[in-house]
């Protein structure tokens, strides 16, 4: 109790000092360009949660101009195998993982498939969706030293 007790006022105390500038406006012009911004998923159906999610901050970091990469394994590579039609929703109303996933393609999003995972869901090149490819150590290696933001899901 005393816990909750101690984190629940740090939490009150946290938020009276940051300072409301650092907050950004709906109305404000955020801009990416320049940005190398990955996106890492782990996840397919077994969470789709998470899979619409990273999908959905992929595109809004490209909306903002950034260079955005989808770096997915595990699980997650499932995503970029061709014969994954992606017709799933995640709540009422919500676009469907296909969309999603094409809006990314349409604006200039890449796909790097984990080659290890690649290898071992049987997974080749020639089953790939556009915009992604297996990676190579070199270019796991370049792609997360070069990143400027990571977002993990």
């Amino acid at each position: 109790m005393r816990t909750f007790v101690m984190l629940g006022a740090f939490a009150l105390i946290s938020l009276t000092i940051i300072p409301t500038s650092t907050l950004v406006a709906d109305d404000e012009i955020v801009d990416g360009n320049g940005q190398k911004v990955v996106v890492h998923l782990s996840h397919f159906t077994d969470d789709l949660h998470r899979c619409f999610m990273a999908d959905k901050v992929a595109n809004l970091m490209q909306e903002y101009g950034a260079d955005v990469t989808l770096f997915v394994d595990l699980e997650g590579v499932r995503i970029a195998e061709r014969k994954e039609h992606l017709k799933f929703t995640w709540g009422e109303g919500s676009p469907t993982l296909a969309e999603l996933y094409g809006k990314s393609a349409k604006g200039g999003g890449k796909v790097i498939v984990c080659p290890h995972c690649a290898h071992s869901a049987h997974i080749t090149d020639l089953g790939l969706k556009r915009n992604a490819q297996i990676g190579t150590t070199a270019m796991l290696g370049k792609l997360l030293i070069e990143a400027d933001k990571m977002m993990d899901y």
